[in-house]
């Protein structure tokens, strides 16, 4: 039995409000240690977000902003 297992077996003995309790102490131990992800699957990650948005790139170097122009519309 793993420790999440165990965790359960222990919470299912307990009444409505200690088990509101220990939902928020999950939550406080998520937020302290938060799980951060591999740097494998960031790499990857972000290659695909890459590929993704590299279809909507254009070059807009020579695009000047014209506030009037574009209130008027």
């Amino acid at each position: 039995m793993n420790t999440a297992d165990l965790i359960y077996q222990e919470a299912k003995t307990l009444s409505e409000p200690l088990c509101a309790e220990v939902l928020d102490f999950i939550g406080y131990l998520r937020t302290r240690y938060p799980i951060l992800p591999a740097p494998g699957d960031q790499a990857a990650r972000l290659a695909e977000l890459e590929a993704f948005f590299a279809r909507y790139q254009r070059d807009l170097s020579h695009f000047q902003f014209n506030r009037d122009e574009a209130n008027e519309r």
